[in-house]
């Protein structure tokens, strides 16, 4: 469930893959492709890509198989679960409880939340954010063993027995002095979201993010799944993963997509269109915070990189879970952006951003 990149790779020898478009195609495409097409052949990837620049799209593709055991190519419009994708979307979901004056990022948690255990008093909303609140990971929980997770909660946990996997553990650091990543808090930041808000974490996504950014195929959606297009999971090219269901993930990474909503996303967060929050809102979301390394920082669900935190070259996020990668980046300078979401495992960092290398410079 650690951050990590997907990106896509196609053999223009699969029949199954999804053939090119027939519209004359902007210069970078053809270097796209031909990395994609080698990862493919090399077995290094399978799943789709969206390269946009501006309103232009460079490259939107499916690349191998959604189901290798039934033959069904991915798409476009194939559905993956973006694992820690989900962060930035959390994070918009909490700024938008603060437009609506029912919290603010400076709160104590304990103020809203029910039962706080006593060692929380002195984490915020921030502190979560950021990934500054010295919260057990519970993905550590979970790999440290993993059939007593499972005992614990079951195959379908709710927010709250999740919470209890990790409510009990002492803080790993005073909050706010370190940064170290913690999938715990953005479980919390959901279970806060459904707490203030009165709804649940998917239905506040879809009706106040997700419907009014026409991202009609991405859903928080726990349970058995129903929809026909959803990508079947791989550790690698020939081995199933894992099964987990989303609420395992909850609001740290339990979201399914499209790699073309995952571009309107970007859309909206290079141009603020539609207008789902405030322009200072947005600002909030994007602006880098706690520093990962000398080039590198954390804000809210979203990282940036560049010369300084006030000389940004571009924003991004991976995500992982067993058999999922994905991973967005958008250069505001370039008016670019890249979405790649895979059915296997792999670096999707790195293998997103050469993507992002291999576009051209503005003309």
């Amino acid at each position: 469930m650690r951050r990590k990149l997907g990106i896509l790779l196609v053999a223009a020898a699969l029949s199954a893959c999804t053939p090119p478009a027939a519209t004359s195609a902007p210069p970078e495409a053809d270097a796209l492709t031909e990395y994609l097409e080698q990862a493919v052949r090399t077995k290094r990837f399978r799943g789709a890509v969206e390269v946009r620049r501006g309103d232009e799209v460079v490259l939107r593709r499916g690349f191998d198989q959604a189901d290798p055991r039934g033959g069904t190519p991915n798409r476009p419009d194939t559905r993956f679960r973006v694992a820690s994708v989900t962060k930035q979307f959390t994070a918009l979901a909490v700024l938008l409880l603060q437009e609506q004056d029912k919290l603010r990022v400076t709160d104590p948690v304990c103020a809203h939340l029910p039962a706080c255990p006593p060692q929380w008093q002195p984490v915020t909303v921030d502190h979560l954010l950021t990934h500054t609140s010295g919260l057990h990971d519970y993905a550590d929980v979970m790999s440290e063993d993993l059939h007593q997770f499972w005992r614990d909660v079951g195959s379908q946990p709710s927010p709250e027995q999740l919470i209890q996997t990790f409510a009990d553990r002492p803080l790993d650091f005073p909050p706010g002095s370190k940064w170290a990543y913690s999938n715990s808090g953005y479980v919390v930041l959901g279970h806060l979201v459904e707490h203030l808000s009165g709804r649940t974490y998917g239905d506040f996504l879809r009706e106040e993010i997700l419907d009014p950014l026409d991202m009609s195929d991405t859903a928080y959606e726990p349970g058995p799944r129903s929809v026909t297009r959803d990508a079947a999971g791989y550790e690698d090219w020939t081995t199933p993963a894992t099964a987990f269901d989303d609420s395992v993930f909850f609001s740290s990474g339990g979201l399914t997509s499209t790699v073309t909503d995952l571009a309107r996303w970007q859309r909206f967060l290079l141009t603020g269109e539609p207008a789902v929050c405030a322009e200072e809102t947005l600002a909030e979301l994007l602006r880098p915070r706690i520093a990962e390394g000398p080039t590198r920082w954390y804000g809210y669900g979203i990282e940036s990189t560049g010369a300084s935190m006030s000389d940004i070259d571009g924003y991004f996020h991976s995500g992982s879970i067993p058999g999922f990668s994905a991973y967005v980046e958008i250069q505001p300078e370039n008016d670019v952006s890249v979405a790649v979401a895979a059915n296997m495992d792999l670096d999707a960092h790195e293998f997103g951003h050469n993507l992002v290398s291999l576009l051209a410079k503005p003309r």
